[in-house]
């Protein structure tokens, strides 16, 4: 398990791609990617899943440790939270001490997998990459 003060750290620690500069976003994608703090002692991977069917619909993860999700962009699949408050897309799931990535926020419409993509990258500190298969 991970303090919320530890997971609010990692968030906000400046990462950088361990390897590539170029996510693939495109139908299908199904990939991680390896990333790590600026100062190279925190590791972490994104995970990038994409539908092959809806052309919106990715899920983008950041994880700490391989298993601890701190956060997730939901962009095409409704949510509800342990509360049962219902959230359209996209959603956005960041790391509860004791719940995990169970809760989730409703933000604006973004408007397209690549547009995702940097909202995400910018609200985990990660700079924005070129994305391909857009």
């Amino acid at each position: 398990m991970l303090e919320q003060w530890h997971a609010n750290q990692l968030l906000q620690v400046p990462k950088v791609y361990s390897s590539t500069l170029m996510i693939d976003i495109g139908r299908g994608a199904d990939h991680d990617y390896p990333v790590e703090s600026d100062d190279g002692n925190d590791h972490f991977l994104l995970d990038v899943r994409a539908s092959h069917r809806n052309p919106r619909k990715v899920r983008l993860q950041l994880r700490y440790r391989r298993d601890i999700v701190i956060a997730r962009l939901c962009t095409a699949v409704p949510h509800t939270n342990p509360d049962g408050r219902r959230l359209g897309f996209p959603h956005l799931h960041l790391y509860r001490e004791g719940q995990d990535d169970k809760w989730a926020e409703e933000l604006a419409d973004l408007e397209d997998k690549a547009a995702a993509l940097e909202y995400f990258c910018t609200r985990v500190r990660l700079p924005a990459p070129t994305p391909s298969g857009v």
